[in-house]
């Protein structure tokens, strides 16, 4: 029986990775569950899946007395969770304030499946470096780069020509609006996420960190990473390669599906998931952005520039998407403020995990 952790457990990917677990509970043995703060659903995971630990930011004696048998940590204390005996660690909390524990991770030889693309794009180059030195094994959980994992995990890296990511295009693919308001924002006619993540969804931003995710974990440039609009959200990832073929993946738009493949990996379990109606398909369309999108020169920039450029353009679209949601800034004034916030900073060449946490601080307590 595998033993998982999940850092994250009451966010969308946390609660669909619950999911598939209760769906194979012969096979997975929930250890350690972590959250900021939502306690009802945190609650109700632990009375389901009785974990050993739980993580939670504020420490409540409620819980302590109500839960006798589970280890709690605080605030300050969740790289402790990262000495838990555990085959799997899922980290799905947005952010980076997972990042330390997921180093410690990487430290302990862990085999990590990741959700939280905020760690690749921050710490990228450190990370490759850490898994080089200690051997761990990362797994993506994003539909995209899982799919892109599952198409190359056998294949030459010589044979690559080119990777595409596809992206439903968010709520304004078809139509323009020129001011939509926070509901028409987070209606995503697919995905059902967080507001973060759906905004960023809605800019293309979350495109944007999926380049230099991909960048990373699949050690290819730039130019080897391409983009195609597919409102369907059907097919997942693409890969060219150099004799002309193309392979692809496809299932419904269902989380579940690249979490069961991470959860049950190297085998494969597919009794307890819907299976894509190939019958019932009437159309397929794929559309290439122009390239002078913005989301694709902040990803371009990052790659290139590296050192702490991609710290400062994650925060600053933290920073901007906290704008709108406080009605400080338009929608469509969102990719300018990420803009002017980059350009009042000074871009470091080398950088640490420490200095990761306060260059994002520091930009957060300027704004």
């Amino acid at each position: 029986m595998k033993r998982v952790v999940i850092f994250g457990s009451t966010g969308t990917i946390g609660i669909n990775t619950l999911e598939v677990i209760n769906r194979q509970k012969n096979k997975f043995k929930v250890v350690a569950l972590a959250c900021k703060e939502n306690k009802k659903i945190l609650s109700q995971q632990i009375e389901q899946f009785l974990p050993e630990f739980v993580y939670i930011e504020e420490r409540d004696t409620s819980f302590e007395r109500k839960f006798k048998n589970i280890k709690f940590f605080y605030k300050g204390e969740m790289s402790e969770i990262s000495k838990v005996d555990s085959d799997i660690f899922i980290f799905a909390i947005p952010g980076i304030d997972s990042l330390d524990t997921f180093v410690e991770c990487l430290k302990r030889r862990k085999k990590i499946g990741l959700a939280t693309k905020e760690i690749l794009v921050v710490a990228g180059s450190i990370i490759k470096n850490l898994l080089k030195k200690y051997k761990s094994e990362i797994l993506p959980i994003d539909s995209e780069h899982n799919a892109i994992f599952q198409i190359i995990e056998k294949e030459n890296k010589k044979d690559i020509k080119k990777i595409y990511l596809t992206a439903s295009g968010g709520p304004f693919y078809k139509t323009k609006i020129k001011s939509p308001s926070l509901k028409q924002v987070l209606s995503h006619p697919i995905w059902k996420m967080g507001k973060k993540i759906t905004i960023d969804s809605a800019t293309m931003m979350n495109k944007c960190f999926e380049i230099i995710e991909a960048h990373h974990l699949f050690s290819l440039p730039f130019e080897k990473i391409g983009v195609l609009f597919h409102p369907e959200a059907i097919v997942h990832g693409l890969v060219e390669f150099i004799d002309g073929t193309i392979k692809a993946i496809m299932y419904k738009p269902d989380m579940k599906i690249p979490i069961n493949y991470v959860l049950n990996y190297p085998e494969r379990e597919g009794e307890s998931l819907e299976i894509l109606p190939l019958d019932k398909m009437k159309k397929l369309t794929f559309r290439a952005p122009s390239g002078k999108e913005k989301f694709i020169k902040f990803a371009k920039e990052s790659i290139k520039i590296n050192g702490s450029y991609p710290v400062v353009l994650n925060t600053a679209n933290e920073v901007s998407v906290r704008y709108f949601l406080e009605n400080k800034i338009k929608f469509q004034d969102i990719l300018g403020t990420i803009e002017k916030i980059i350009k009042k900073q000074k871009i470091q060449k080398n950088i640490t995990i420490n200095d990761i946490y306060r260059i994002t601080e520091e930009i957060k307590n300027s704004y």
